[in-house]
């Protein structure tokens, strides 16, 4: 706009420069030809030229006008559709990111941010209502209501205006229904706010509150479009209350269970491939057993090794689609250019070497789950077509322009740290949100140490030789429970396989495993270092009281080797989450 204005100036004054020079010009010919005696024909016909030269520059102005004005409407539209899209992007990313956001303070913390900013708002503030109407939360940006208060009464009675009508206020648009009180008009003045917008945020004709915006350094008012922006960004909001509310209660609801013990869980939760008993493992198991009936996308973290397909596995074996295909496929494992055609398919000669036309993951998974593995190694470029297909449920094989419906569960895992990798542009933060509707992390197996007798066990009947079970002594898997397990079950399981090959007798003992166990045993103390002092002695009385238990035939006889009774023993046992 400033280049066109600055075209247009410039125009004007090599116009005007050139008129008066032409036109100082024809004045001196004619005294010439009228001091030559010239014909009175002659003088005529400069004056026809004259006029002629006259109007045809008046039309070449008044037609480079009307250009430049077509040029700077052009500008101008381009400028709003512009606008328009950066807008829209905008209530895109803010759906994603506040139906991810779990916790309501950090919620309502970064709507009230974004929207200020997206609107170019001076202040602004949300406020919350509880079941009798009355306010019992306020987020403001860039205000405090209660510093001051005939700025908290004025925008208050815009805001009660609002909730109470159900409609939004735009004190800009003021109408019989909308008009400020002189209280409000006044309030405005002294605060020197030049314009307001309220919007409520409703549900199904609840109320659940409203969010307040104003403009006092700016002279430009709130827009018709933007006031529809902001209803739009209300609505966004009040999804992400509801799906909040919805993990608050599942919360609750699992805070509540918290006393249901393992075999119980199992019954309703089919995991018989996860082994352990811990504390850790089981509240892993209790959301996984709530989640899996839905639809949502989960992300689930932790360390190679730490179960992490497996996990993915139950929530789909107990899920609606536990008939439908699970397939899996590890991004690290697969060339980033090759990765696409995997996920998507492709059509015969989308490039060379496809004879024939192949069915992509997405298609093999139809129906069912679609885990994908080491999530953080997908390049940026396919990140974004996998947002699309996760927004439009929609695939095309390479080499396609038909579009493909779907209907797929995706389950993601990854051992990266996500949130370093969003910072250092690696990684889609709508992406990141989009996969994370809930999030599991598998402990390491350093944190569940409890569980290392049974996952032993357990892979002594897995690798067993001739079906002769064998079994480890105690000072082997007093040697298992004090390593770190950098490998975590994987890396128990190897070591377990190679006592089994090595093992003289029945019993696998110390001088059949790793020679790094024995030396880690050696240089660590029996609880490892890092640890808060309460921390170190939970893990001692921890192991102490398995190790008893294990020698022990029954809990009694451990209660009485403890020194104990077996009402107390019994509470200790609940404390540490020992089954």
């Amino acid at each position: 706009m400033d280049t066109l204005s600055a075209i247009q100036k410039k125009f004007n004054e090599l116009n005007s420069d050139s008129v008066a020079q032409i036109s100082s010009l024809f004045m001196e010919l004619s005294s010439q030809l009228k001091k030559e005696n010239a014909s009175e024909g002659v003088q005529k016909c400069l004056d026809r030229l004259f006029k002629k030269w006259m109007a045809l520059n008046q039309g070449l102005t008044t037609e480079s006008k009307k250009m430049l004005s077509s040029l700077e409407q052009s500008v101008k539209l381009q400028e709003y559709y512009l606008e328009e899209k950066r807008r829209f992007e905008a209530l895109f990313v803010s759906g994603i990111v506040f139906t991810s956001i779990t916790e309501m303070q950090q919620l309502m913390e970064k709507a009230i941010t974004t929207i200020v900013k997206e609107l170019r708002a001076d202040a602004g503030f949300i406020v919350l209502t509880d079941k009798d109407g009355q306010v019992s939360h306020t987020f403001a940006r860039n205000m405090d209501p209660d510093e001051d208060k005939s700025a908290k009464e004025m925008s208050m009675s815009v805001v009660e205006r609002s909730m109470h009508r159900s409609k939004p206020v735009n004190m800009d648009n003021d109408n019989d229904d909308t008009n400020i009180s002189l209280f409000e008009a006044n309030s405005v003045i002294n605060l020197g706010i030049k314009s307001a917008l309220c919007v409520p945020l409703l549900t199904e004709q609840k109320v659940l509150g409203a969010v307040y915006l104003d403009r006092r350094d700016s002279e430009q008012s709130f827009t018709e479009a933007d006031l529809k922006f902001f209803m739009s960004f209300a609505r966004q909001i009040v999804q992400g209350m509801d799906i909040s509310q919805e993990i608050s209660n599942l919360e609750d609801k699992l805070i509540d269970e918290a006393n249901l013990r393992f075999e119980d869980l199992r019954k309703n939760f089919d995991c018989r491939e996860i082994i352990g008993n811990s504390k850790k493992l089981f509240e892993i198991l209790k959301i996984a057993s709530k989640i899996s009936a839905t639809n949502a996308s989960v992300i689930i973290l932790g360390e190679n090794g730490t179960g992490k397909e497996l996990i993915a596995q139950a929530i789909h074996k107990n899920s609606r689609r536990a008939e439908k295909p699970f397939v899996a496929i590890n991004c690290s494992a697969i060339p980033r250019d090759l990765l696409e055609s995997e996920l998507f398919g492709y059509e015969s000669g989308a490039f060379t070497g496809a004879n024939k036309s192949k069915e992509g993951k997405f298609e093999l998974a139809n129906g069912g789950t679609l885990f994908l593995d080491e999530i953080g190694e997908m390049s940026v470029n396919l990140q974004a077509k996998l947002l699309r297909v996760i927004q439009t449920q929609e695939i095309e094989r390479l080499g396609s322009v038909r579009p493909k419906k779907i209907d797929v569960r995706i389950l993601s895992a990854t051992n990266r740290e996500l949130q370093t990798l969003i910072k250092e542009g690696e990684f889609r933060e709508d992406l990141y949100y989009r996969l994370k509707v809930v999030e599991l992390t598998m402990p390491p197996l350093r944190e569940r140490k409890e569980d290392i007798e049974a996952l032993s066990g357990y892979f002594l009947s897995k690798h067993a030789q001739n079906n002769e079970v064998l079994k480890l002594s105690e000072e082997a898997l007093f040697i298992l429970e004090e390593y770190d397990w950098p490998g975590n079950i994987r890396e128990l399981e190897n070591v377990i396989l190679r006592g089994i090959v090595l093992a003289k007798e029945n019993e696998i003992h110390p001088d059949e495993l790793p020679e790094e166990l024995h030396q880690k045993a050696e240089d660590m103390p029996a609880v490892g270092v890092g640890n808060s002092l309460a921390d170190a002695e939970l893990e001692f009385r921890r192991m102490y009281v398995l190790r008893t238990l294990r020698n022990a035939g029954s809990k009694a006889e451990a209660a009485k080797i403890l020194g104990i009774n077996r009402t107390h023993f019994y509470r200790i046992l609940s404390q540490l989450g020992i089954e």
